[in-house]
């Protein structure tokens, strides 16, 4: 799809009276749509970012600067994984 076609299916979606879960509902069928065709490499990769997803939900700019602070002066170390790690 191009563009202006896209732009007038979000602008039909739009006009849809849905509610939160019938929102929630489309979203849903649509990021499965949208990881039925990737490779066990990219799930990997996707399952990774999910786990990450509201992590910091909560938290405003400033909350998470201080917790970065934080760690880095208690000399907080952990082992960072690579999005490409083969072996997850």
């Amino acid at each position: 799809m191009n563009a202006v076609s896209l732009n007038n299916l979000w602008d039909y979606i739009k006009g849809l009276s849905l509610t939160a879960s019938n929102q929630r509902w489309l979203a849903e069928r649509l990021m499965e749509a949208s990881t039925k065709d990737l490779s066990d490499e990219e799930h990997s990769k996707l399952a990774k970012l999910n786990a990450l997803f509201g992590a910091w939900d909560d938290a405003d700019g400033s909350r998470i600067e201080e917790t970065i602070h934080e760690a880095r002066a208690c000399d907080y170390e952990r082992e960072l994984v690579s999005m490409d790690d083969k072996d997850c």
